[in-house]
């Protein structure tokens, strides 16, 4: 396989930047069984199967060119999954522009594919998750039946192809959604490197890396990730904060329950997702082998009054309390007729049939699950009644996971109020908040609660309730869609000039417009701006990722933007000079009339308002669709 582009434009057959790629196939099964094939593709890997796209219909009848080319669009679709798996945002698994046999290998074939392209991901990367892919899809197509068992391939794709992959692009667990959310919202986004990415253009344009964003305090981050400090500024801000000693060894561990009294909590101050937490602590023993536990993790270790209650996640994104929910420690429901043992493992039998990268953590019947039913007066051998809940740890924790119980509609306000003043306290625009309460349906004030923790990266898009909320927290974050008025003019010298007039017009609604050729931009004044890059992509580019930027207007001189793609998506009006447009790359010869007409051609596809002249009328906006 080999890659054409590695930084690539928006060319009108893909919603997302798109690269060529060509695949080779060494073969074709004889006597396909495609149904079985994509049961198998459904059953372990989880892909709902598309039709292909724009109307391109292989048919599965025994023609060569039918059979290759439904091969290769079940290539682009398994490639495709992979990638998300990985955590990587590509949202549709592309196109097959052209396929041919392959002279130099007998009864082989090629394709040209165009799929989508992720700034900053090396072309090994991409070739290593196509070539698995093809290689994945052969092996199915020839004997459905020798890949039945599937755990030795999961465990193959997870070490030679995913890990790789997330080792490239580390994507928190929150990002995929986010980005899910804003590409069927119709917010432009681009990847910047290292899981960051911009989301919106100029004006509206937001950094967001996991679910931090750009305007959250640096600061604020730093002191919410030290439990012990984050405390200190809550209590002084009057907010309800855990009482707790910061201790050095053991000793000084068992000398504090004397000031805070039993049952106590010890955890580590610098940790997350619930590491090295212990709860209902009540005997020096525990008290001692809960600080060791925690030693093991962090130099800081807290020992904490344990208040009455139940931890609940209150998402608070730029003030506003988005949801809330009970965060209840891992269990199995009881059915009445089973035991618990029994329920485990059936719980179990339901994740390891998913592929691995979509497994929750297994329910556990190790010593903690034990001690946690022999609490409730059960054991592995009880049979819990039917809708009883059998729980399994004592906390919620992402390592184990837990039930959420969504709160939303009963939280009472004053917790929602302070929620919002400990997001604010830390500068946070995106912050979970965690309350432990016996009953967050009533005021905190009335029954003891706590904020137990502030946290500067909640996840996202992991739950129903936070899945929910994800167009909110996008339509809070940014103003509407993130986009910005775009306007091209087509043409030599003439174009600058028509460019701005329309800058002058922007300017008379009160809009920053700039405008940039593939040499020259002009800032909201008019005045010449110097910029490191050559090229109309790399300045319009830079341009989108200026928050001075209220509207923006592109000179096409050249045919740049016909080899290398457009940076944007969509164009709110597209004016030609009627001149021809020049070579973009010197001692290039084109065919100026043509390349123009291409030119405009494929503007007009993602142009709602066209003209061929500098008058101007209003037309609705129209978007690339596949």
């Amino acid at each position: 396989m080999t890659q054409t582009t590695l930084f690539a434009g928006f060319r009108g057959r893909l919603r997302q930047p798109e690269q060529t790629l060509r695949l080779q196939l060494s073969h074709c099964p004889q006597a396909i069984d495609w149904p079985a094939l994509d049961t198998w593709l459904r059953d372990k890997l989880g892909l709902a199967l598309q039709s292909p796209l724009q109307g391109v219909a292989f048919s599965t009848e025994p023609h060569p060119v039918n059979a290759v080319g439904a091969l290769f669009w079940r290539i682009l679709q398994v490639a495709a999954e992979l990638q998300r798996a990985a955590r990587m945002p590509v949202f549709e698994p592309g196109q097959i522009c052209a396929l041919q046999a392959d002279e130099a290998r007998p009864g082989g074939w090629l394709a040209d594919v165009s799929v989508v392209h992720i700034d900053y991901v090396p072309a090994q990367s991409t070739r290593l998750v196509y070539d698995a892919a093809t290689l994945l899809v052969l092996g199915v197509a020839a004997d459905p039946k020798s890949f039945s068992t599937t755990e030795p391939l999961y465990q193959q794709l997870e070490a030679k192809v995913l890990h790789p992959l997330r080792t490239v692009m580390q994507m928190g667990l929150s990002t995929l959604p986010l980005l899910t959310c804003a590409q069927e919202s119709g917010i432009p986004w681009r990847h910047l490197g290292a899981g960051l990415f911009q989301l919106g253009w100029g004006v509206h344009r937001l950094h967001m890396q996991h679910s931090k964003v750009g305007s959250d305090s640096a600061i604020g981050v730093t002191v919410a990730q030290n439990k012990g400090i984050a405390c200190e500024w809550m209590r002084r801000a009057g907010l309800p904060a855990p009482q707790h000693r910061r201790v050095a060894n053991e000793a000084e561990a068992v000398a504090t329950q004397a000031v805070l009294g039993w049952p106590l909590v010890v955890k580590p101050a610098d940790r997350d997702r619930g590491e090295g937490v212990t709860v209902d602590i009540t005997t020096d023993a525990k008290l001692r082998s809960a600080y060791r536990q925690a030693a093991q993790l962090s130099s800081q270790v807290l020992v904490e009054r344990q208040v009455t209650g139940v931890c609940h996640r209150l998402l608070v994104v730029r003030g506003k309390v988005l949801y809330a929910v009970k965060r209840m420690p891992v269990a199995v429901q009881g059915d009445g007729q089973r035991t618990v043992s029994e329920l485990i493992a059936a719980a179990n039998a339901v994740q390891l049939a998913l592929p691995s990268w979509v497994r929750e953590p297994l329910f556990p019947s190790d010593t903690q699950a034990l001690d946690c039913l022999q609490e409730a007066g059960w054991d592995l051998a009880s049979v819990p009644p039917a809708g009883v809940w059998a729980q399994l740890r004592r906390i919620e924790s992402t390592q184990w996971g837990g039930l959420d119980e969504d709160y939303s509609a009963t939280l009472h306000p004053d917790n929602a109020a302070i929620a919002s003043q400990a997001a604010a306290l830390f500068d946070l625009d995106v912050a979970g908040i965690d309350i432990i309460s016996p009953d967050i349906t009533r005021p905190w004030h009335e029954n003891g609660a706590i904020i137990n923790e502030v946290n500067s990266a909640p996840m996202l898009g992991q739950s129903d309730s936070s899945r929910r909320t994800l167009p909110q927290v996008l339509r809070l974050l940014l103003s509407g869609p993130g986009r910005i008025p775009v306007d091209v003019c087509v043409g030599a010298s003439q174009a600058l000039q028509m460019a701005r007039q329309r800058q002058n017009a922007w300017r008379e609604q009160g809009l920053a417009c700039h405008v940039t050729s593939h040499n020259v931009t002009l800032d909201a004044s008019g005045a010449v701006m110097a910029m490191a890059q050559e090229g109309l992509f790399a300045r319009c580019t830079a341009l989108l990722g200026n928050r001075a930027v209220a509207a923006l207007v592109l000179v096409v001189q050249t045919d740049e933007l016909l080899d290398i793609g457009l940076p944007i998506d969509a164009v709110d009006l597209l004016l030609s000079s009627g001149e021809p447009i020049a070579a973009w790359c010197q001692g290039k010869s084109i065919d100026s009339a043509a390349r123009t007409e291409k030119m405009l051609a494929h503007l007009q596809r993602i142009s709602g308002k066209y003209e061929a002249d500098a008058q101007l009328h209003e037309v609705g906006s129209l978007r690339l669709e596949s």
